[in-house]
């Protein structure tokens, strides 16, 4: 039998938990059509997946945050239509979460994904029911920061220092947790890179779901 190492465990979304490209790559270039804006490639979208999209949309593209903000609502149009619905669930995720979820560890989500997106994607996919709380943000023009997230999943979930792990695919998530205090698990199954997660010092790199486990738990 498996021992959790950790009493609770916070998991980015986007890249962590699903593969949510296909939504997010085809909201935007129905924000750019919208606008009648030259739609980037494809190596300039993945770049939008993690931060913000206000901030994705001032550092990538340049755009002024009036128009900014358009092209986020625009996005939201297609994405709460349609967009929300094309993710896939990565292979051997859902297997980690029932393993925790018997262990008894506290399950969150860490994401900066609108909460109700998060939510609304768990239950269509059917993994809702291993999270203790979805943590996101709500459509205001200041988001929540990955660190506020954070904190607020661990103070819900008593969570602390010594025993808590953020999971993510992001330097966005290895800052977060390291403003937050705690220990990071990178993985490289989502849209980080080896060479990303050693700039910004993850405290863990797991290269595939195995290695997450192997992070997680601890052979008795």
């Amino acid at each position: 039998m498996k021992t959790a190492k950790y009493e609770v465990v916070l998991f980015d979304f986007d890249g962590t938990i699903v593969d949510s490209s296909e939504g997010i790559y085809n909201g935007l270039r129905y924000a750019f059509d919208v606008h009648n804006l030259p739609i980037p490639t494809d190596d300039v979208l993945k770049k939008f997946i993690g931060p913000p999209l206000i901030d994705s949309f001032r550092e990538f593209t340049g755009m002024p945050d009036e128009l900014g903000y358009q092209m986020v609502d625009s996005y939201r149009v297609y994405y709460n239509e349609t967009g929300w619905k094309e993710v896939s669930v990565y292979d051997g995720i859902e297997a980690i979460l029932k393993e925790l979820k018997n262990a008894g560890v506290k399950i969150a989500t860490a994401s900066t994904k609108p909460t109700v997106f998060v939510e609304r994607i768990l239950q269509h996919i059917g993994l809702a029911s291993y999270f203790d709380h979805f943590g996101g943000t709500d459509f205001s023009e200041t988001p929540s920061t990955k660190t506020e997230i954070i904190e607020k999943g661990m103070a819900l979930l008593s969570g602390t220092p010594e025993n808590t792990l953020m999971v993510g695919d992001r330097k966005f998530d290895i800052i977060g947790a390291k403003e937050a205090g705690i220990p990071v698990a990178a993985v490289l199954y989502g849209f980080g890179s080896q060479a990303e997660f050693e700039a910004y010092k993850a405290d863990y790199i797991a290269a595939d779901m195995q290695d997450l486990e192997a992070l997680l738990f601890a052979e008795n």
